[in-house]
């Protein structure tokens, strides 16, 4: 149980950097970054700054949306589910 909470939890923290990461690039301060992808991975409701409780994510680019829809898809239908589905294995099964 534990090195599965372990792998749960670096799994979580991966896609929280690589996400903010990514988001970074639209060159919004880093609050708004980092509080943009929480609140969409966490389905937690509005963030901070731009995309606060009267700002909302329409200055985001194209790319930075597409990964905060995947945070939120992950984060609704939790993280393990989604890295199946993605995964290589699962779909060689398949055949």
């Amino acid at each position: 149980i534990v090195n599965n909470v372990k792998a749960y939890l670096a799994i979580y923290v991966l896609i929280i950097l690589a996400s903010t990461f990514i988001v970074s690039f639209d060159n919004f301060d880093f609050t708004t970054n980092l509080t943009a992808v929480l609140a969409t991975f966490n389905n937690i409701g509005p963030g901070l700054n731009v995309v606060g409780p009267t700002g909302n994510f329409a200055g985001f680019s194209v790319l930075s949306k597409c990964v905060l829809i995947f945070d939120m898809l992950a984060g609704r239908l939790e993280i393990m589910p989604i890295l199946v589905l993605f995964s290589k294995s699962t779909w060689m099964r398949a055949r």
